[in-house]
This record gives structure tokens, C-alpha cells and sequence, in this order.
């Protein structure tokens, strides 16, 4: 079966300029006082960008567009971005609501296809706009073509693109996504790096060698009763995504999974680590484990590890678990309150039954290893989707899972041995 062709469209001002263009001419011909609070509140979505873009049209119309062009073109770029556009130019799009005659330059260095808004002239000055771009329309008559639609944005005017989009990538590398991006974005970034692995992960239809860390962290934690996600759980003063993190450096491709709580999550990642990919799963209310290690392992390489956001795995078996180039299931000794069980063969090498209900000494709460093909699009826990697909190697670790106030006790009580906070 041929592969679907797609269309990628970035958005310009923020996602692949490192700033925004009408306060960057706004700075340079000292009108910045009347165009930064407009152009920040726009960003925010608190002015709807139609009313904002005719205000900042109106105040910078009077200055010769063949200025505002050259000054334009020199805006600082993204290198990586530009990178992948340039040697993507026959798939690569820019969609930016700014003026034709201020953005011709600059468009012409990106060097792809592009759409903008048009502007009427009179002597070199703007004295009205002939139409400002609609960016959803692009993406509606790429999809009507046959396209699958790859859209990146960050701003209130790009949020019904990326509705429409087959996949979304919301971009904070200079400014924090408007809320309404974050609401239905598949993805969200802060760092080119991060912007970078996935498109190219999305561009491409076998999933690269190596492996992908996936930390699912979209879930309420109900039974546990503390009304937070349990990632969020402090320990020492930290919660304990930032703890699970410390053990992750040398993994350079992480997907987050987020969904409850997802800005405060964001927020505790962030302050340890900025190349992270957050993956959105928005259905976190109705579905379970298996949708977030599912949408979490989309676009990664070949081998997937499987963490969950309330998992806690002693530090010397960590390394264990980072440093095995196979598959395996981590099983550790049963000792949380609602278990899963692992039943092990008779040698005690390979899980071949997971169950709530068959006793064991053993039990399975995570980590795992898994080839990208076993994971499986469904709603409901990961072991559901794994239980056709054993039997699978057994890892011993010490591990548990904080599904109750049972197990929230023992982690409190246990954390230090867990944990060993002199590597910190």
C-alpha cells in the first residue's frame, strides 16, 4: 500500500522566526509601545487576531513597505526548521496572516510555498487589507486532495487549522501556546530539537532504530483520592515525574503522555528537562493506560519503553531496565494493594499470563520493553492489549505502583530506599 503524502504547514511568526515579525518592525521604527500589548494579547487569544491585525496594520501602514520587507527579511530564523523546510521544500507550506508586500523577502528566503494575507497599496503605504488569510481553508482543500495535513502553530488564529489538521503540533519555542491550541493540539514542544524529532519521525514510514521512552502521566488517579494526577505526587519536596526524569538523561527521544492536570505536569517537566515531546491525550476521562502508551508511541523508534507516571523502580534496577536491548516485560515482587499479576513459566523467564483475578507471587505494574508493533490502539489498560501477544522475558525488579492510599504509604515509607537521593 502506497503511503499517504503530506503536507507540513508551519505557521511563521514564533515557529519558525525566533520572534514575532510586527513587534520586530515595531521595535525598529519605535512604535513598540503600541504594538507589544496588542500583539501579546493576541497571542493569549484575549483579541481576536482579525480585530488585532487590522489595528497593527493600521498603526504601521504609513511606513514604506519596501523598509518593512528588508527589514523583515532579516528576522532570525530557526536553522533547524529552515533545515527541514529547505530539504523539504516540495512538502513544506508557510501559512502567516502577514501582509504579501511585508513578507515577500522573507518568504522568498524560506524558499517554500506559502500563503499570506494582501494588503492595498497606495505609494508604497498600506491603506487597507484586500483579504486576511483563513489558515482552516488550507487545510480543509489539502484533505479534500488526498493529503495527510501536518500543521504547526501557536497562536489563537491557528487553533481551527490544527483542528482540522491530521496531526498538530502546538509550538512554545518562543511563547507559550494560546490556550485554545493547547485545547485540541496533539502535540506540544518548547525546544527546536524536540520540533525537529517528531516531524522527522512523522515523515518518514518505518520507525528508525533505537528506543523511545514513554511516561504515561494523562490519568485523574482516582483511587488514590489526593484529586491530582498521580506524576504530581511529592516526595522530599519533588514530585515524582521530576524524580522519574533524574534517571532518563541519556534518552534523548521522551514522550510525556499528559491529559489531567496537563499544564501542571508540563510545568514540573520542564523545570528538569525542555526537549521533552508532550503527547496529548484529551480523552483521558474515558480511556486508560493502553490509548496514552499508544498515542505516546506514534512516530517513535523501534523499541518502545513503557513507564507509567506513578511507577516507582529502584535506581540500581533502572539501569537494568535502560541498559537490556530486547524485549521484556519488568515484573517485581507482589506488593501493591490492587495487582495485576504476572504468572511466570517454569523456568521463571517469560510472563505467560497477566491477570487480575490468577494469584502469583509476582506481579507486573511496569516497566516494559516493547517492539512499537505490539502496541496496540485501544482504551482500555496496557496489559489488555498485550495478552494475545505473550508469552514475553521476564525482567525481575524491585517495582510498584501507587494505585491506592495502601500504596501511597509504602511509597512514603519506602521512598528513600527506592530513590538514592546522593546521586541527585
Amino acid at each position: 500500500m502506497e503511503k499517504q503524502k503530506i503536507k507540513f504547514i508551519f505557521d511563521l511568526d514564533g515557529t519558525i522566526t525566533k520572534i514575532e515579525a510586527l513587534p520586530f518592525i515595531a521595535k525598529h521604527f519605535n512604535l513598540q509601545d503600541q504594538i507589544f500589548d496588542l500583539t501579546k494579547e493576541t497571542i493569549k487569544g484575549n483579541v481576536p487576531f482579525v480585530e488585532s491585525f487590522i489595528k497593527r496594520v493600521n498603526i504601521l501602514g504609513q511606513i514604506n513597505v519596501d523598509e518593512i520587507n528588508d527589514i523583515l527579511q532579516k528576522i532570525p530564523l530557526f536553522d533547524d526548521v529552515l533545515k527541514f523546510i529547505q530539504s523539504n521544500l516540495d512538502d513544506c507550506i508557510v501559512a502567516t496572516g502577514n501582509l504579501d508586500v511585508w513578507s515577500e523577502n522573507l518568504l522568498k528566503r524560506i524558499g517554500c510555498e506559502s500563503y499570506v494575507s494582501q494588503a492595498k497599496l497606495v505609494n508604497k503605504r498600506v491603506v487597507g487589507i484586500k483579504s486576511i488569510l483563513k489558515k482552516s481553508e488550507i487545510v480543509s482543500d489539502l484533505k479534500r486532495k488526498g493529503f495527510m495535513v501536518v500543521y504547526v502553530g501557536d497562536g489563537n488564529n491557528d487553533a481551527e487549522a490544527m483542528r482540522l489538521a491530521d496531526i498538530s503540533i502546538a509550538c512554545g519555542c518562543v511563547h507559550n501556546p494560546a490556550n485554545s491550541v493547547m485545547a485540541i493540539t496533539d502535540y506540544v514542544i518548547y525546544e527546536e530539537k524536540a520540533l525537529i524529532r517528531i516531524l522527522k519521525a512523522i515523515s518518514i514510514s518505518i520507525a528508525p532504530p533505537g528506543q523511545s521512552l514513554v511516561i504515561s502521566c494523562a490519568g485523574i488517579g482516582s483511587r488514590l483520592g489526593l484529586n491530582s494526577t498521580k506524576a504530581l505526587i511529592e516526595f522530599n519536596g519533588r514530585p515524582l515525574i521530576q524524580w522519574q526524569l533524574e534517571n532518563f538523561w541519556e534518552i534523548q527521544d521522551i514522550k510525556i503522555v499528559v491529559g489531567f492536570e496537563a499544564n501542571q505536569v508540563i510545568k514540573a517537566v520542564r523545570e528538569i528537562r525542555n526537549d521533552v515531546i508532550f503527547v496529548f491525550n484529551h480523552d483521558y476521562f474515558s480511556t486508560a493506560t493502553g490509548k496514552s502508551l499508544f498515542l505516546g508511541a506514534r512516530y517513535s523508534n523501534e523499541f518502545i519503553i513503557a513507564w507509567d507516571g506513578d511507577l516507582v523502580v529502584h535506581y540500581e534496577d533502572i539501569i537494568k531496565c535502560l541498559s537490556i536491548n530486547d524485549e521484556y516485560l519488568g515484573i517485581s515482587n507482589a506488593i501493591s494493594e490492587d495487582t495485576i499479576f504476572a504468572i511466570l513459566d517454569d523456568e521463571e523467564q517469560k510472563v505467560i499470563d497477566i491477570s487480575r483475578s490468577t494469584n502469583s507471587k509476582y506481579e507486573w505494574s511496569g516497566p516494559a520493553r516493547l517492539k512499537k508493533e505490539r502496541i496496540l490502539d485501544q482504551n482500555d489498560n496496557v496489559f489488555k492489549g498485550l495478552l494475545n501477544q505473550l508469552p514475553l522475558p521476564a525482567l525481575k525488579i524491585r517495582a510498584f505502583d501507587i494505585d491506592t492510599s495502601s500504596d501511597y504509604n509504602f511509597a512514603k515509607e519506602n521512598f528513600d530506599y527506592y530513590h538514592n537521593n546522593s546521586r541527585i
